[in-house]
């Protein structure tokens, strides 16, 4: 067995001699170093920008939600009553071609709540879809910052033949007269919540005389209307739909015939026919009223110096010893409007006295 020196250990030595050529090697002409890094992300930079085909992600913010869908939801008995009025927008990353990325705008992204997922009635939660306009060119949509909604829904009912009642208000112009108006339709079916529709007992139309023309004919209006409760308050209309005979329908015409009027006196003569008793006389007759206003298209007939209005029959005072007071009506034929349709006659009658 000979003696040998022991061998040193080779390792570490070998280490610190790698680092420090390494080292030497990094801080060797470390500014052409650095400026052939610079250059290499240059040209990595302009490759990256010469290849359309690379994807990049691009962030749209205050994108309008809508709704889709509403009619279909209806069709199967539902409809939304809360939730809906004022959707808050949205921010969406999108993820399209390089090449589009200057040209891509949010408009070309839909972000909507579809209302076909509805299946009951209740508080339920819509996850919001997204479609793209030409998605070979700008893509698809990676994230929406609210992907959801709360919504509120009820029962989707129908009601026909609601009654359609004029409010009539004001006073027609002066010289004139207005028959009765009368509405189109007479009444109108509605379809909305359950929780609204069962509310409403009538429909009301506010009609103002005093805003009808001061002329003679007839007059056409369309009109808005308010549905009412049994209490007479008013319903929120803004989700109900309104139909005439399966016509959508937002307005009631009312028609109405503005006539011209006129004072025509009654006629006195030939209101009594008959004697009284013998020893009796007739002191006087007296009509009550003497004028009587009557409206008409055309009463060109009653403009007349004499013109009069004549009665359809006469008081029989045959052998009568006292007063009498009868009733009778007014020959009317020809005219819209008449105020008074009888006039009260009275006749008096007085015993002869015998020094006359």
């Amino acid at each position: 067995m000979t003696n040998q020196p022991p061998r040193e250990n080779s390792f570490w030595p070998n280490v610190k001699k790698t680092f420090l050529a390494v080292l030497h090697r990094i801080t060797h002409n470390w500014g052409w170093k650095l400026l052939s890094v610079l250059l290499a992300v240059c040209i990595w930079g302009v490759l990256v920008t010469q290849d359309d085909t690379l994807p990049r992600t691009k962030t749209f913010t205050n994108v309008k939600v809508s709704t889709a869908n509403s009619t279909i939801l209806k069709q199967n008995g539902f409809i939304v009553v809360d939730g809906l009025d004022e959707l808050e927008p949205v921010n969406i990353t999108v993820q399209l071609p390089q090449k589009y990325y200057s040209t891509a705008t949010e408009d070309r992204y839909m972000i909507r709540a579809d209302l076909s997922q509805i299946k009951e009635a209740g508080q339920q939660e819509l996850t919001l879809t997204a479609t793209v306009s030409n998605p070979s060119a700008y893509g698809n949509v990676l994230s929406i910052s609210s992907p959801t909604i709360t919504v509120l829904v009820e029962p989707y009912v129908n009601r026909s033949r609601i009654p359609v009642q004029l409010n009539v208000t004001g006073q027609a112009p002066e010289g004139y007269y207005t028959a009765n108006p009368q509405s189109t339709p007479d009444s109108l079916d509605v379809a909305g919540p359950k929780s609204v529709v069962e509310k409403i007992v009538r429909c009301r139309v506010d009609y103002d005389l005093s805003l009808l023309p001061a002329q003679a004919g007839s007059v056409r209006s369309s009109l808005p209307y308010v549905f009412l409760d049994k209490d007479g308050n008013e319903v929120d209309s803004s989700l109900l739909t309104v139909t005439n005979q399966g016509i959508s329908t937002r307005y009631v015409v009312v028609e109405q015939n503005v006539y011209t009027t006129m004072e025509v006196p009654v006629n006195t003569q030939s209101l009594i026919f008959g004697q009284p008793a013998e020893g009796y006389k007739v002191t006087s007759v007296t009509v009550d009223p003497q004028l009587v206003t009557i409206a008409d298209d055309d009463l060109s007939l009653f403009q007349g110096e004499n013109a009069s209005l004549y009665t359809l029959g006469r008081v029989n005072i045959s052998g009568e010893t006292q007063s009498k007071t009868d009733i009778i009506t007014l020959n009317s034929r020809g005219v819209a409007y008449i105020s008074h349709p009888t006039v009260t006659i009275t006749v008096e009658i007085s015993p002869i006295d015998n020094a006359e």
